[in-house]
């Protein structure tokens, strides 16, 4: 069996109709934090530590409301 990864990124959407000035900047950050659980999965790191890595640079991007500064 395999693995994936699905990334919240908040409530709500990231709408095409968004300026690229804010949309790209977000599409971004879930690339790279997709990219980072990744990485820790192909090195075997266990899925929970994933999950938490993850979960963890969303919350403190700034791109996202949750975590640190977040409403």
């Amino acid at each position: 069996m395999g693995w994936a990864i699905a990334l919240p990124g908040g409530a709500g959407d990231i709408p095409r109709s968004l300026s690229p000035d804010r949309r790209l900047p977000r599409e971004a950050a879930l690339r790279h934090c997709l990219q980072l659980g990744v990485s820790a999965l192909q090195s075997h790191a266990h899925p929970l530590d994933v999950v938490e890595l993850v979960v963890r640079e969303l919350e403190n991007h700034p791109q996202f409301n949750a975590g640190k500064g977040s409403v």
